[in-house]
């Protein structure tokens, strides 16, 4: 009698360990299901910014990308019969533009690089960089130059501005003072209709399928 109530008392303890590590497997498969659900996600196309903060947060995920040399590139020149020349560059992710960037010279006073952030087809984001340099005031002879330099940033959600900044200062050659570009502050200057960012977007858009890439008009 007492071997059948061991053999009961074995039998069902066999069957409790069974059914405990059935509902393991059952739990482990479910944080890996959750797994390769959150992995998937994070690889899908972000939806297209609409503040300024998410414009903030889309253009710092690309500009990093940007400075880890990680996104894929093509670039092609231009020279419009010494009038302007410059160089536009192509800048992807698995085959989806994130950035246009667009360095040229007009005449020998004047160079620009503007830069246009990406998502999903639309622009969301703009930076320009132009130079005027000019000779000093009364030390020409000397060689020296200044450059005037204004950073322009445009954030755009559905073609529209949303905030426009602005930052000017001067570059003396001679000068041990200059001011430090990322010290200075940008100031919010009235955002006037984005047509001009948006027609220059669209021709660097067109420029690449080009069949002529011997100049760019880009006014």
């Amino acid at each position: 009698m007492k071997n059948y109530i061991y053999l009961l008392l074995c039998i069902l303890l066999f069957s409790c360990g069974q059914t405990q590590n059935n509902e393991t497997k059952v739990d482990a498969d479910t944080n890996s299901v959750d797994s390769v659900s959150v992995s998937s996600d994070s690889v899908k196309a972000q939806p297209n910014p609409t503040s300024v903060p998410e414009i903030k947060q889309a253009f710092s995920l690309i500009n990093k990308k940007l400075e880890q040399g990680v996104l894929d590139s093509v670039s092609f020149k231009y020279d419009c019969k010494g009038e302007r020349n410059g160089t536009v560059t192509y800048f992807s992710e698995k085959g989806k533009l994130a950035v246009i960037k667009h360095s040229y010279n007009e005449y020998s006073h004047f160079s620009a690089v503007d830069q246009y952030f990406v998502n999903d087809g639309s622009l969301f984001f703009a930076h320009f960089n132009r130079v005027v340099w000019s000779f000093a005031s009364g030390q020409a002879a000397e060689g020296a130059t200044k450059d005037d330099i204004t950073e322009q940033r445009i954030y755009i959600a559905a073609e529209k501005p949303l905030l426009c900044l602005e930052k000017k200062y001067t570059i003396n050659s001679h000068s041990s003072d200059n001011p430090i570009p990322g010290n200075l502050s940008n100031k919010e200057v009235e955002c006037k209709t984005t047509a001009s960012v948006l027609r220059g977007f669209g021709k660097l858009l067109a420029f690449k399928d080009s069949a002529n890439r011997d100049c760019l008009a880009i006014k």
